[in-house]
């Protein structure tokens, strides 16, 4: 899509994608090897009662999952930002999670053929509590 397409309001719906406790303890393993994502002893006995996702991997498997939906393409030309990460509650083993992503700002660049649109991602878990929620700014390019 064009940046011209993105209306401020517009929203869109991720897939569910669900996590397992293997999922959890690889991704962390290798990128976020807190004992709280590693290690089922030591998460037991944490506030939680159990191993919970890397912060991290619930962004990225939500964000797999939106990529597939196909709203980005070649229109693309980079993501320019990262804000306002909120990791609100613990996303557990077999949780699944889906998100509302929606349309909160656009910016047509000064330099033209290009502009800017944030989105909110708000993710939830299979209760519909809301577990994560960012925003992200993408560099589109523009038609006109």
């Amino acid at each position: 899509m064009y940046w011209e397409e993105f209306k401020i309001g517009q929203t869109y719906q991720v897939e569910p994608v669900t996590l397992s406790e293997e999922e959890i303890i690889d991704f962390a393993g290798k990128y976020d090897p807190q004992r709280i994502h590693i290690d089922s002893d030591f998460a037991k006995q944490g506030m939680f009662g159990g191993i919970i996702s890397s912060g991290y991997q619930t962004i990225t498997a939500v964000w797999a999952k939106w990529i597939e939906k196909g709203v980005l393409g070649d229109e693309v030309i980079a993501g320019t930002g990262v804000d306002k990460i909120r990791w609100i509650k613990p996303v557990y083993p077999k949780d699944s999670l889906s998100a509302e992503v929606e349309v909160i700002q656009t910016k047509l660049s000064s330099k033209g053929g290009k502009g800017t649109v944030t989105f909110l991602f708000t993710i939830k878990n299979q209760s519909d509590v809301t577990v994560t929620t960012f925003e992200i700014t993408i560099l589109f390019k523009a038609r006109g």
